[in-house]
């Protein structure tokens, strides 16, 4: 794993730590019912948001083929994990695979769950693309790689590749192929959203969790799920005297189909019932879950990159947002919980305005996003998941490997020695 040349005392890995100045850290910030209306307001301003179960039943061909080919084979020379050159041949074979040529003019649109970590690519492949020799040895940066689907995430199955191993998939939030053995097909719309929707569900509230499902009459079922990852939760006739949940889960059949099976977790700590409390102490606790991951373009392996860190520690509290940072932050532009930094605020007044966020709040650059965590000894902090820095030697500034979720303070040199906080270009409070 990586890490970064510098070290702060330990202390501020406690949310308790940048709380203890806060008042009213543990109230409630936006309530079941406020969320659910935030959720629907986003949707309105946010295009990359979509309502699943509200989809009309086909999809027009122009319409599919524009979502298929939004993704464009790169100009440059590409190159696979040993660090070899893509040939041109192998790159038409790849677009081949789409399929487009069995896109009819109205396609029937199926539904489906995930019922695993799955990775949504921007096209019907597995294999590991890289932009250089050096970047296919770090390994985080795979430019095929989109993001992450949740385990037990409804999608909208729109085309299926030529070689039957991937479907084109909306998720609420992005577009992408996926494996189809990570994708149980249902018979309808309604079997996956009563699912999806159910009032009644548990969340993962640890980074990651490793959920042993007991079946009656059967081996156990070990699935890992990240953050995040809502599964729905039978009623019980008196949950005080029981010490497991009992859950819902999908499934597949030998052919494929969406089987829910009944199963039992023993209750701990990491999984809650319900969603998490919005509160400031909250946001931060489960942000400083993840100091030391690994970033991860894409959420490819088991990290983070910059805004799905954001993503996963809202999702905790029933909040969807945005896949990308540009979208997170034009979710709330010159709205009244947000602060622009404008191209001319001098340094001063920069600091100034960072003395009006509150702990969770986030802050954005061009095509990066952070938290905020708080002002320690007339310094800010932010925590988020980066790349690289700079370190000054001399009278330049050398580039320094991040490539992990990390603390630090808004005067952090870019690998241009340019400090953070001057790349700003807005924060948000989500509430």
């Amino acid at each position: 794993m990586h890490k970064v040349d510098y070290k702060f005392p330990d202390f501020m890995n406690s949310a308790s730590f940048w709380m203890k100045d806060i008042v009213n850290a543990k109230k409630t910030i936006l309530s079941t019912d406020e969320i659910k209306k935030f959720n629907t307001n986003l949707k309105l301003k946010i295009t990359s948001l979509y309502d699943l179960d509200k989809a009309e039943d086909t999809i027009y061909s122009k319409i599919l083929i524009d979502h298929i080919q939004s993704y464009k084979l790169p100009m440059n020379d590409m190159y696979d994990a040993n660090g070899e050159l893509l040939h041109h041949d192998y790159l038409k074979k790849i677009i081949s695979n789409t399929n487009l040529e069995g896109i009819k003019d109205f396609t029937t649109i199926k539904y489906g769950m995930s019922i695993r970590k799955t990775s949504v690519r921007s096209f019907p492949v597995d294999t590991q693309v890289f932009s250089s020799i050096e970047h296919s040895k770090i390994n985080n940066f795979d430019r095929f790689q989109e993001t992450g689907c949740f385990p037990f995430e409804p999608v909208l199955i729109l085309h299926q590749s030529s070689d039957k191993r991937w479907y084109f998939v909306n998720l609420y939030n992005y577009f992408g192929w996926v494996k189809t053995d990570d994708i149980a097909l249902a018979t309808d719309k309604k079997q996956i959203f009563d699912y999806a929707i159910s009032k009644d569900f548990l969340m993962i509230v640890a980074k990651e969790a490793t959920l042993i499902l007991n079946e009656e009459n059967a081996s156990p079922i070990t699935i890992k799920c990240g953050m995040g990852t809502r599964l729905c939760c039978l009623k019980q006739p008196d949950p005080n005297l029981v010490q497991d949940y009992i859950v819902k889960f999908p499934t597949r059949d030998s052919r494929g189909n969406l089987l829910f099976k009944t199963g039992v977790i023993s209750k701990n700590k990491n999984v809650i019932k319900g969603n998490l409390p919005y509160t400031r102490y909250n946001i931060i606790n489960q942000a400083l879950k993840f100091i030391g991951t690994p970033y991860d373009w894409g959420d490819e392996f088991s990290g983070k990159d910059c805004s799905s860190l954001i993503l996963t520690i809202y999702k905790c509290f029933g909040i969807l947002l945005p896949r990308n940072a540009e979208q997170q932050e034009n979710s709330f532009v010159n709205d009244a919980n947000s602060l622009v930094f404008n191209k001319d605020d001098t340094l001063n007044k920069r600091y100034s305005k960072m003395d009006k966020l509150k702990p969770g709040a986030t802050i954005f650059m061009q095509g990066h996003v952070m938290m905020y965590l708080g002002k320690y000894k007339d310094t800010h902090y932010m925590v988020h998941s980066f790349s690289q820095y700079g370190v000054k030697k001399g009278s330049s500034y050398e580039t320094r490997t991040a490539l992990l979720v990390a603390i630090s303070t808004v005067d952090l040199a870019t690998t241009s020695g340019i400090p953070y906080i001057q790349k700003f270009t807005s924060a948000v409070h989500y509430q």
